[in-house]
């Protein structure tokens, strides 16, 4: 009879596992969303965080702000209420950034390459962009109010694509960027941060 009972013991707990395993996973998730919506600004270089809510507002929109070009900015989408970490790229007083969706990475070699495929795997800022081109960026602890919209001049992107790829040698040295890719993701948007009317 102990026995039995022993087995049937037995067997309920190894019911029950999936189970446990399956909420602790649920919690582990949950508390994770939570920090990132908490966090002011991205988590990490890769990592999306909450909105940004640091930093005095900018709201003189009659110039652009005087970034450096190249420099990495904080972008935070307002729907949903998102940020990461974004190049910046100037053009006389404008001001694009860039969402490589393979056309640079595609160059890289080794684990970067394959840190950046998965990252690009999960990318969609660039297309909630298209639906509510409100953000707010952030640099040097000051934060601006902009419309991100999307280029699609050709010459346009040409240019922009030749002056990211000057910029990537600049980052790589002294390696060399390779050729641009002809298959698998090879695209790159490119959005330029107006100001809000």
């Amino acid at each position: 009879m102990t026995k039995q009972i022993l087995q049937i013991t037995r067997a309920n707990a190894r019911r029950r596992w999936p189970w446990i395993l399956l909420g602790i996973a649920l919690l582990s998730v949950g508390g994770f969303r939570l920090a990132q919506y908490q966090a002011d600004g991205p988590l990490t270089d890769l990592i999306p965080g909450g909105p940004l809510r640091a930093g005095d507002l900018v709201r003189d929109t009659r110039r652009a702000p005087d970034f450096e070009d190249g420099a990495t900015i904080e972008l935070q989408l307002n729907k949903p209420a998102r940020s990461r970490y974004v190049g910046l790229i100037r053009n006389g007083d404008e001001m694009y950034i860039p969402c490589d969706l393979g056309f640079m990475w595609g160059r890289l070699d080794g684990m970067t390459r394959h840190v950046l495929h998965l990252v690009y795997r999960f990318k969609s800022w660039h297309l909630a962009v298209l639906e509510h081109d409100e953000v707010v960026i952030r640099h040097d602890g000051r934060r601006y109010e902009r419309r991100a919209v999307r280029v699609t001049d050709e010459a346009t992107l040409t240019r922009l694509r030749t002056h990211l790829e000057r910029l990537a040698q600049a980052w790589v040295e002294p390696d060399t960027l390779g050729p641009a890719p002809t298959s698998g993701p090879r695209d790159i948007w490119f959005f330029r941060l107006d100001p809000r009317q």
